[in-house]
């Protein structure tokens, strides 16, 4: 709203003021001028006059009279400089502004008040503001920490928690390790490592999960830590790690290829316990028998499809990328070696081959110029962070449903915290939650490499090899669930 001019109802007779102290003077009509000292003694009755001293009235009223002129002097240094404009105005108008008939009368042009601090839109708009970022700052710190009371305000904030705390991480780390593995079978091949050289470092790969295991498995002993539960989760993923590293060894080529598939999930594995020692995460889901198989059959899907997409989408990367590249592949292959010898000669800005070259040499010459391809790289941390962040709010629901009391509030996932840890903490991370999750790691890769060569060798389309092998890492997911779930609920010592 935008007014020209306000003025005042009463009109104020002809004036002048003067500013001079102590005796300001005012000027009202008819002739007569007051001091502030004359009008504030006319104020005061007759009967209180008579009660004080003719100096005493004098100082109390010049006292009086000071303090009004200290209140104006403080109130116009501190005033900005539309309020002392507002001033001016009227005692400009005060001393010349007249009508016709000879009376003053005061009239203020309200548009300098437009777009500044005492402009009421101004504050409006500027109060408005404040209460909406008061508003998104607290439905923020509700998503963040969990605090929404209606279900669809708890799926937002466990997925987001979720995905900032587990999805970024799972991502970020999957797309290092595909750039590990690369850089790894690329050394390996450009060093012309043996067989036997790769078959060792591949088993010792296969073996870090299984010993961290017995490790804490001889610490919970020695603790009085122990329990059913715990022995039975370690058991559980002791055998299948040494199925899946006796397939390994059984099929020819498997282990040389564990060289740097298993040594790139070591590191990915290590590095996301790293994280967990810091950055922890928790919910309010209790294990129960029904909980853990129905999460695990999730897991098993959720695993099947983003290898599928995998498989699919983002081929070229890893240690399957320098492999293929770096050897000649069968006829059936989509990709025959003159495919990926323009490929390499494209990526050499348009540089040929020597075709005079045997044809190791020229895939020697192909692995050496070889670069990682990220944006599939990026692809396959999407998928596995996709597969993470889903499975750990699908799962936890599912395990919260089927617990004996579930929690009015519903399934929540806890907020980020940081922490630093104990040397308990470290010791159980790496002896427990560590151990089982690298032997898992360890044991998908060795099911995914043994099966894949193995059923390469049959006369089974590449599109069913895939499934069938993907369909297996959903099987072991599943039965290595009961390990995950349950080699940390120790029993507290005495």
């Amino acid at each position: 709203m935008q007014i020209s001019s306000l003025p005042l109802t009463r009109p104020i007779p002809n004036e002048s003021v003067r500013t001079d102290r102590p005796d300001t003077v005012i000027n009202i009509e008819g002739g007569s001028s007051h001091t502030i000292l004359e009008m504030l003694n006319e104020s005061i009755p007759a009967e209180q006059k008579s009660q004080l001293s003719s100096e005493n009235l004098k100082i109390a009223l010049m006292s009086v009279d000071e303090a009004l002129h200290e209140l104006i002097t403080e109130q116009m240094n501190s005033a900005d400089m539309p309020t002392r404009a507002i001033v001016k105005d009227v005692e400009s108008k005060l001393n010349g502004a007249t009508d016709g008939d000879g009376d003053s009368v005061l009239e203020i042009d309200l548009s300098m008040f437009e777009g500044s601090s005492h402009s009421l839109d101004s504050d409006s708009f500027i109060q408005r503001g404040q209460i909406i970022l008061e508003y998104l700052g607290e439905q923020l710190g509700k998503l963040v920490n969990n605090e929404f009371e209606g279900d669809l305000g708890r799926w937002a904030s466990n997925l987001t928690i979720s995905g900032l705390r587990t999805g970024l991480v799972t991502g970020t780390l999957t797309v290092i390790r595909q750039l590990v593995g690369f850089a790894l079978e690329k050394t390996l091949q450009s060093a012309a490592a043996s067989p036997l050289t790769r078959s060792v470092i591949g088993a010792v790969a296969q073996c870090i999960g299984p010993l961290l295991n017995i490790l804490g498995a001889i610490r919970d002993e020695c603790n009085g830590t122990a329990n059913a539960e715990t022995r039975m989760a370690r058991l559980i993923t002791l055998t299948v790690s040494a199925l899946a590293l006796t397939a390994a060894v059984t099929v020819p080529t498997a282990l040389p290829a564990l060289a740097s598939f298993g040594s790139q999930m070591a590191f990915y594995t290590f590095a996301q316990d790293l994280v967990s020692l810091f950055c922890p995460t928790g919910d309010n889901a209790k294990a129960t028998p029904g909980g853990t198989a129905a999460a695990g059959a999730l897991n098993g899907v959720l695993q099947f499809l983003s290898f599928t997409g995998m498989n699919y989408t983002a081929p070229h990367s890893g240690p399957g990328y320098v492999m293929a590249q770096g050897s000649k592949p069968p006829p059936s292959e989509a990709e025959s070696f003159a495919f990926q010898l323009s490929t390499w000669a494209e990526q050499q800005a348009h540089a040929r081959p020597d075709t005079n070259l045997p044809i190791e040499a020229q895939a020697e010459q192909i692995v050496d110029s070889l670069v990682p391809i990220l944006g599939h790289d990026v692809l396959r941390g999407a998928y596995n962070a996709g597969a993470d962040v889903f499975g750990q709010v699908l799962m936890g629901e599912a395990m919260h449903a089927l617990q004996e009391n579930p929690s009015e509030k519903g399934f929540r996932i806890d907020p980020m915290s940081f922490r630093i840890p104990t040397s308990g903490i470290v010791a159980n991370q790496l002896l427990s939650t560590n151990a089982i999750r690298t032997s898992v790691g360890q044991i998908i890769m060795g099911v995914v490499i043994a099966a894949s060569r193995y059923f390469s060798s049959l006369p089974i389309p590449k599109e069913m090899v895939d499934h069938m092998v993907n369909s297996l890492v959903a099987a072991v997911v599943f039965a290595v669930r009961p390990g995950t779930t349950y080699v940390n609920a120790r029993t507290q010592p005495a």
